[in-house]
């Protein structure tokens, strides 16, 4: 349970210490907000105040523009952030915003071009107290005398100002994830900035309008060239394939290209096929005949069974067959009658006879005459091919004359199509883009922004004045407070005497016995009482490292609070060199310790006590500064009878660092006070001090430190015993 305050302590401790830097240095950071505030305000009573105006534009995505494609297999272009980025960087283009300066001849305002602007007193001021102004142009790196330009240079150089100085004032910002722009200007007018930012988008979108009919029209243009061209070519193509056919004798059958002698060909090969059927159907004609006529029934072939003739002769062959098998039952063999009749129908079975022969002989001859007709074709069709063959080579090259003239007139039929979609479309065009958001007038004014740059430059300056608060205080080689002195010397801090204006630390220990001065005296008699030995007879030297720190306030002070303790006191003044304590007690010091040393008046010639004062004082006396009145011998031998009458000597020595006296009554001390003056004395001086004095082994009792101003003291919050005096002062009031 006691380790949470053990680690806690070291944080609140340098908690303490770091506020009582900031309270110690506060008069310096107020003045340091003071230096940073006063000015501000100045500056903003005196900055004219502008306005921000705010607009939002869209963008759309264009439709394909190509004039070239059939439009109904096109599709929207697809937006993205380089393009939203690219419009962004369209909007704040240089082109854009001088459309927008010569429409509201910005030119002629005296906030956009500085030559017609006149300077405030304010600004006339600080102008002369910027050390950049001080500089020549001439010296100035790019800057050429206007006097060499020529006007038309001078003109295009204060219209580039005029743009950079709008530019300056227009923030475009492209919204992340979305496809809209946001566009600020800022200008002293509120009505201005509102009218810019809403031309500046106006113009934008008009900008898009006119590049897309501006577009189309060149589009229009060199299609219309292009037709003229094309024209031609197809033109050109279908003459080509004309009279290529017209030398190769090819000509057009239907939908399909040949030549004369194809079509001949197709027309032989056709004859012949039937001329071959024929031929074949009469030999199948001849081979029945034939065959029958080896086996005797020639007369049951076809064509004799077709043949009328023969039908006739054979149904009169039936009928005089008839009529004489009936003259046979009337007559006999020998009748002339039935010799007659057989005679007739001997003659009609030989005209038979006579008319299958001729039948068969034809068959014979139509076969001999349909094998001639299909040879001859045979021989024709062979003629043809030879000849088809040597005009193949013309119709592949008439094939690629008429696929170039289809290509030709494919192309020419496309632009002409697209040049008169374009033609119509012209009159009708779309931005892409419009304006979301007009910029309304701004209420408030954007800057300057009073309170917030108030309370900026505020903390500006607060940090500002800590900062050099705690380089003042780590520049600061000087003790502020006991602990620091403890630390420092590694002796324990006897005393905090405060500083008394005025009168002499006598006076007011006499008089003033509550007073915090009187407490801190009694408090060092004290800690030396309880530092040291159980004795009476203690002597006591008081020193320091550097003049002014006190000595002799403080040895005159423990004298009088020993003296008032009831104790005898015999206070020595042993710095010589630049003695003070005759004067603050208001004796002559002509004579004293000096005399002494030299042995030209005895000790107790020289001892006096002061008026008012229940203690004996030993002045100084007077010495040369090349005088070396001090050794330990003497010393010892001067000291050794007032140590038997005194129950306290106080020595106040000179400085330890200045002579080396300090050292040498040192060695015959029993007690040594070091004093270290509050705010004062270098941590250096006092460390090389206390070296010296422990380098001679002097009987160091401990530090003190001196004339303390106690309001600062326990304002700043050291945190040492010390600050109780300030702190409480009602304690200690009479």
């Amino acid at each position: 349970m006691a380790v949470e305050p053990a680690k806690t302590a070291p944080f609140r401790d340098q908690f303490h210490r770091v506020l009582g830097v900031i309270r110690r240095g506060k008069l310096l950071i107020l003045a340091c907000v003071l230096l940073v505030v006063v000015p501000t305000i100045v500056f903003l009573q005196q900055a004219t105040p502008r306005y921000t105006a705010s607009a939002a534009v869209l963008i759309e995505a264009p439709d394909a523009t190509d004039s070239l494609l059939d439009r109904s297999d096109m599709s929207r272009t697809r937006l993205n952030d380089l393009m939203i980025t690219t419009e962004a960087e369209v909007l704040g283009s240089t082109p854009l915003a001088r459309r927008v300066i010569d429409k509201l001849r910005l030119d002629q305002d005296p906030e956009f071009n500085a030559r017609l602007r006149k300077p405030t007193a304010f600004q006339r001021v600080t102008s002369w107290l910027n050390p950049l102004t001080w500089i020549p142009d001439s010296w100035r790196a790019g800057r050429q005398d206007e006097a060499t330009m020529t006007p038309k240079v001078r003109e295009e150089l204060q219209r580039a100002r005029v743009t950079a100085t709008f530019l300056g004032r227009l923030s475009i910002k492209p919204k992340r994830r979305s496809f809209v722009i946001d566009l600020e200007f800022t200008a002293t007018s509120r009505e201005k900035s509102a009218l810019i930012i809403n031309t500046l988008a106006d113009l934008y979108v008009f900008d898009r309008l006119e590049a897309g009919f501006d577009e189309t029209k060149r589009v229009n243009e060199w299609l219309a060239q292009r037709l003229e061209s094309l024209r031609g070519d197809v033109a050109l193509a279908e003459a080509a394939v004309e009279t290529y056919r017209a030398e190769n004798g090819l000509r057009p059958v239907g939908e399909r290209q040949g030549t004369v002698a194809n079509q001949q060909l197709t027309e032989l090969n056709s004859r012949l096929v039937l001329a071959r059927a024929d031929l074949a159907q009469k030999q199948a004609r001849l081979d029945q005949v034939r065959s029958l006529s080896r086996g005797g029934g020639v007369a049951t072939a076809s064509d004799v069974l077709q043949s009328s003739l023969i039908q006739q002769l054979r149904q009169r062959e039936a009928e005089v067959r008839s009529a004489l098998s009936e003259a046979e039952k009337t007559y006999g063999e020998r009748h002339p009658k039935i010799i007659g009749m057989r005679a007739d129908l001997g003659q009609l079975q030989s005209s038979i006879g006579g008319e299958i022969g001729k039948i068969a002989s034809s068959a014979e001859g139509d076969v001999e005459i349909a094998a001639i007709g299909v040879r001859t074709l045979e021989r024709e069709i062979v003629g043809l091919r030879q000849e088809g063959d040597v005009q193949g080579g013309a119709i592949v090259k008439l094939r690629e004359l008429e696929r170039q003239a289809d290509s030709s007139r494919s192309l020419y039929e496309a632009f002409l199509g697209r040049f008169k979609r374009n033609a119509e479309q012209e009159q009708i065009q779309r931005a892409n883009a419009r304006l979301l958001s007009p910029a309304d007038i701004p209420a408030s004014p954007s800057y300057p922004r009073k309170i917030p740059i108030l309370l900026v430059m505020m903390v500006l300056g607060f940090g500002l004045g800590i900062g050099l608060v705690f380089l003042v205080e780590g520049l600061d080689g000087t003790v502020h407070s006991t602990d620091e002195l403890e630390a420092l010397v590694g002796l324990p801090p006897l005393a905090v005497i405060p500083i008394v204006r005025g009168r002499g630390g006598g006076a007011v220990v006499l008089a003033r016995p509550r007073a915090p001065i009187a407490h801190a005296f009694r408090n060092l008699r004290t800690a030396l009482t309880l530092n040291g030995e159980e004795t009476r007879r203690r002597i006591v030297m008081v020193s320091s490292s550097v003049p002014k720190e006190g000595k002799s306030f403080v040895s005159l002070g423990l004298a009088l609070t020993y003296a008032r303790a009831g104790e005898r006191v015999l206070l020595i003044d042993a710095d010589v060199h630049r003695s003070s304590l005759a004067a603050t007690i208001g004796i002559d010091g002509t004579r004293g310790l000096a005399q002494v040393l030299r042995g030209e008046v005895p000790l107790d010639q020289v001892v006096t006590r002061p008026p008012g004062m229940d203690l004996d004082f030993l002045a100084a006396g007077e010495a040369s500064a090349q005088e070396e009145l001090f050794d330990a011998p003497t010393l010892s031998a001067l000291l050794s009878e007032p140590a038997s009458r005194y129950d306290r000597i106080i020595i106040d020595t000179a400085p330890v660092l200045a002579v080396a006296d300090a050292r040498i009554v040192a060695g015959v001390a029993d007690q040594v006070i070091y004093l270290v003056r509050w705010g004062s004395t270098q941590q250096t001086a006092v460390r090389n001090g206390i070296k010296l004095l422990r380098d001679v082994r002097a009987p160091l009792a401990g530090v003190v430190l001196s004339q303390v101003d106690l309001r600062r003291h326990a304002v700043y919050g050291y945190g040492d015993y010390g600050a109780s005096y300030g702190r409480y002062q009602d304690y200690y009031a009479e």
